[in-house]
């Protein structure tokens, strides 16, 4: 009997303990939602009169509701699941984020930015009443602005947050490395749209052809990739052909392309692939470049590719073998 009843209690006490629980939980999202049911413009008047430096790192930590509203107000301002963070270009934000201390203050400084972000957009998760997982976002792009302090830390932190990205604008990657880029896309496998930038003039630490390889090995889905300031030379060119298999669009932005780096690319590439070279330089025997956008299609003809540009729009219907088109390109000043 004394079995029993022990057995009883504890069956009880458990029994309690997981509605505790779920009260707990449900009390929450209860508290949350009532302040969001209120009109957003009142915290906005009310808020948007602080100091914004005071009120992004603040308020957040008082109030994930309150926090989450200000902060999307500022970031998500489409109401599309989108983090903007290119309103750090405006001030005050961008004399705090960008133009005082040194790299690793305004790193940190990032950082408690982030923290903050993915607090408040965190989708609440019911049994987790102990907060000991990592809360992840409905975010699915994000956005950042050139010069950004963005390290290896800080972009980890967004994708074991921001698991459901889709797409990707970083013009701000000289201090991301091929590690740091791994355990990223690991977590944005269903990544579709990336924009990269910028590749010149990079550390043997921030090994390109890792950071290339670890983006074709783990997003399959990517169909569209823009890279910025490229040196498309016969090393890139043999990296962009191995790794990114998957894309069919392919972007170069303020690059240099050299003759023969276009040669293998395009000798190489045995798939449908639309290409824009934009504002690129192309480098001739005589050091001259010139800056031009052009854009380019692979069309399969049979088992071969044949190539269309732009560059002549009296030529606008004719096709090209690689090493044709590459001929085009460089009749002009060879």
């Amino acid at each position: 009997m004394v079995g029993a009843c022990g057995t009883r209690k504890k069956v009880s006490t458990t029994t309690n303990k997981r509605m505790n629980q779920e009260d707990l939980a449900e009390s929450r999202q209860m508290s949350f939602n009532r302040w969001l049911d209120l009109p957003s413009g009142i915290f906005e008047q009310i808020f948007f009169k602080l100091h914004l430096i005071e009120m992004l790192f603040i308020i957040p930590l008082v109030c994930k509701s309150w926090g989450y509203i200000i902060l999307k107000a500022i970031f998500d301002k489409e109401d599309t699941n989108c983090l903007d963070l290119s309103a750090l270009e405006d001030e005050p934000f961008y004399s705090y984020f960008f133009y005082v201390e040194d790299e690793d203050s305004r790193a940190m400084k990032l950082m408690s930015l982030l923290v903050r972000l993915m607090h408040a957009f965190a989708s609440d998760d019911p049994n987790d009443v102990n907060n000991c997982a990592i809360k992840t976002t409905p975010i699915t792009k994000l956005l950042f602005p050139p010069g950004l302090s963005l390290n290896d830390r800080h972009l980890i932190y967004l994708a074991e947050r921001c698991p459901k990205l889709k797409f990707l604008y970083l013009p701000c990657a000289q201090h991301i490395t091929g590690k740091g880029m791994s355990r990223a896309m690991r977590c944005w496998r269903g990544i579709e749209t990336m924009c990269y930038a910028p590749l010149v003039n990079i550390p043997p630490h921030l090994h390109l052809p890792r950071i290339v390889e670890e983006i074709g090995k783990n997003c399959k889905n990517l169909g569209y990739i823009n890279l910025g300031w490229l040196d498309l030379n016969w090393q890139t060119a043999e990296v962009l052909v191995q790794n990114l298999k998957s894309i069919r669009k392919l972007s170069l932005e303020r690059g240099c392309i050299s003759k023969y780096g276009l040669q293998i690319f395009l000798s190489r590439c045995k798939k449908n692939i639309s290409i824009m070279f934009i504002s690129c330089s192309f480098r001739y025997s005589q050091g001259i470049n010139y800056p031009s956008t052009i854009r380019v299609m692979g069309i399969p003809e049979g088992r071969r590719i044949r190539w269309w540009t732009d560059l002549h729009p009296h030529r606008s219907e004719e096709l090209h073998t690689s090493k044709g088109l590459v001929s085009l390109f460089w009749e002009r000043q060879e």
